[in-house]
């Protein structure tokens, strides 16, 4: 899985990796600041040089029950460089051993130097008051020593870097770590009522009026975004509220001059202009119902528990006669005895009698229409009709489309039956089989 956190465009990646960016030159400078503070406070003599320790401890011998200074080369080389070199070895059983000149000033501290743990003189450069010291493992034992003469040529704030340096890097990569662990997760949970409105927004459609996005939940920074969305949504509102109206009073204006030229001709005497008038009047007379049909069912009427078993049986009966004058045989079946949803009965009435009237207007003239109705709430009209190429399967269903240039239909029907199952959070389609049609209603139930 990408972890997508440190995504370029992701506001918690930038949060997250710009504060770990100033956390971390903080903490540099704050270090850098403490170590000049150290550097001014501290003094910058030498201390003397641990690296002779192993040197002190390899010479150190037993002979003779008493203890020996050994020469080794090492040992030389230490005296050839520094001439003012010297140690006092101290046995826990009294015995002693030492070389080089002790300074007088240490000659106090040998009758407690078995009581000594730490010892660290500073003199100036190359002074032989310079000391330290140590417990060492020897061939003797273990013993105390005391040394002196010779200086390392780091300073004592050099030394107290290199003895932290163990605790620089945790400290500051520990603080830094745990920002990228807990600072995803604080914005995570300061963003999370964005996530709600992010979710509030992506259900708002067109059918949506009236529906604005909540502030509370939303940081004060983002709250002007909300308020410009929500202005937006306003002025969408207005826009669909006029489109609708416009709609409903043309296909109202339509009616009446529709009714009165259909009376008109019907007032003719018989011939064949008349039934191509009257054919084109009713043609109208649909158009301007349907039209009526998409503002009317543009939002759900009322909610109730529907039998889709009862409701299809209706809506078959009612088209029955249609569908025999034109030639075909209705039929009707159902997996249960009934399947009950929440929905509109009017509008699911029309999508039905919509899909039905497709079918007789396409099925070819001749052979069965059956509409069955599935236990999974699916409601399927099938024929025995040419079908539905592939390539107009999708568009059958879009406003004003017609298949057959010369079909009496406007092409809304399937359209507004797709109106309807968005209505209710289903689905309308056209599914393959080897002859006629099958159109199919999904809705949740």
């Amino acid at each position: 899985m990408k972890f997508q956190m440190f995504s370029r465009r992701s506001l918690k990646g930038r949060l997250v990796l710009r504060f770990s960016i100033v956390l971390g030159a903080l903490m540099i400078v704050m270090n850098i600041g403490f170590l000049v503070l150290l550097a001014y406070l501290l003094p910058t003599k030498h201390d003397a040089d641990e690296a002779v320790r192993p040197v002190i401890a390899a010479a150190i011998r037993s002979e003779n029950g008493a203890l020996a200074v050994y020469h080794t080369d090492d040992l030389q080389r230490l005296k050839d460089a520094a001439p003012l070199f010297w140690f006092l070895a101290v046995h826990p059983d009294g015995r002693q051993v030492g070389l080089g000149t002790l300074p007088p000033q240490y000659q106090a501290l040998l009758p407690i130097i078995g009581d000594i743990h730490f010892l660290d003189i500073r003199g100036e450069d190359n002074s032989p008051l310079t000391a330290n010291f140590s417990e060492l493992d020897t061939q003797a034992g273990k013993v105390k020593v005391l040394y002196g003469g010779t200086v390392v040529s780091r300073s004592y704030l050099m030394k107290i870097m290199l003895g932290m340096s163990v605790l620089y890097i945790p400290f500051t990569l520990i603080p830094i770590g745990l920002v990228f662990l807990a600072l995803p997760i604080l914005v995570g949970r300061a963003l999370s009522g964005l996530k709600r409105t992010i979710s509030h927004a992506a259900s708002i459609d067109a059918n949506s009026l009236g529906i604005r996005l909540p502030k509370e939940d939303v940081v004060e920074e983002l709250q002007p975004l909300v308020d410009a969305f929500n202005s937006a949504l306003g002025r969408i509102d207005e826009d669909v509220t006029q489109r609708r109206r416009f709609f409903a009073n043309a296909a109202h204006e339509l009616r009446t001059p529709i009714a009165i030229l259909q009376t008109r001709l019907e007032a003719f005497g018989p011939s064949g202009e008349k039934e191509r008038l009257l054919m084109d009047v009713q043609r109208l007379a649909q158009t301007a119902e349907q039209l009526l049909d998409m503002q009317r069912f543009g939002a759900i009427q009322s909610w109730d528990q529907i039998d889709l078993v009862e409701l299809g049986q209706k809506v078959v009966a009612e088209s029955a006669p249609l569908a025999i004058s034109a030639g075909y045989e209705l039929g009707f079946d159902a997996e249960s005895r009934a399947v009950v949803i929440n929905g509109d009965r009017d509008s699911l009435e029309r999508a039905v009698n919509n899909l039905i009237r497709n079918a007789i207007e396409h099925g070819g003239g001749s052979g069965n229409i059956r509409v069955e109705i599935s236990r999974h709430g699916w409601i399927d009209v099938v024929d025995d009709g040419p079908g539905v190429p592939r390539e107009e399967r999708d568009k059958v269903f879009e406003p004003f489309y017609r298949s057959k240039p010369k079909s009496t239909g406007a092409g809304l029907g399937l359209s507004i039956v797709r109106q309807i199952a968005q209505l209710h959070n289903g689905q309308v389609g056209i599914i393959s089989q080897r002859f006629g049609a099958r159109f199919r209603l999904i809705l949740k139930q």
